[in-house]
């Protein structure tokens, strides 16, 4: 499945007297890795929430390959997701994590199997699929992040500071994974961080 091209059209939220986003607009190509830098606060998250559909603009429209998805759910877009840090249950397996989404989206158990496995395989975890994330390094635990995200079938994957909970080491393994994923399955990549290196990386 390629990426879709996603484009945003004068978006623009409010918190109360704080505007988080004011009249953003951008293309990102089909298959495009785009990254948006700018400080804390300055409404990088806000902007991908709203692209996710976890949050609602107050005006302006977001269009997946020029069709509008604002009247659609966040599980509609085939969008992945990744927030800071890792937002993983700690309770839950590798497996269960990156299976969590399909089941609450009533995927048949024949499929959620097949696309965890997929999943797994493409980030190199399928051996560590019956582990707890706290018995997992942070590059790893990132990882089980992007699988889920994959196992989604999503068109668009959006990065919110993926790499600040690692490591310098870690960082640059993470980053080149995460380049070589997008890149050979055909992923619409909106990468946002406040670090200017790791931007122009």
């Amino acid at each position: 499945m390629r990426g879709a091209k996603v484009s945003v059209r004068d978006l623009r939220k409010r918190y109360g007297a704080v505007k988080a986003l004011d009249g953003v607009t951008f293309d990102v190509e089909s298959g495009e890795y785009f990254v948006i830098l700018g400080p804390v606060g300055s409404g990088r998250s806000t902007l991908l929430k709203c692209i996710a559909g976890l949050e609602r603009p107050d005006s302006g429209d977001i269009l997946f390959d020029g069709e509008s998805v604002l009247g659609l759910p966040p599980e509609k877009r085939l969008v992945g997701y990744m927030p800071p840090g890792y937002a993983l249950f700690p309770h839950m397996t590798v497996w269960e994590n990156v299976a969590y989404g399909l089941w609450i989206r009533g995927y048949p158990r024949r499929e959620v199997e097949e696309r965890v496995e997929e999943a797994l395989k493409l980030v190199g975890l399928l051996h560590r699929a019956d582990s707890y994330p706290h018995q997992l390094s942070g590059g790893q635990r990132q990882r089980i992040a992007l699988a889920r995200a994959l196992a989604s079938g999503a068109r668009v994957l959006l990065l919110d500071e993926p790499l600040t909970a690692l490591d310098a080491v870690l960082t640059l393994e993470v980053r080149r994974e995460v380049r070589r994923l997008a890149k050979s399955l055909g992923l619409t990549v909106i990468h946002v961080t406040h670090n200017q290196e790791e931007a122009m990386a």
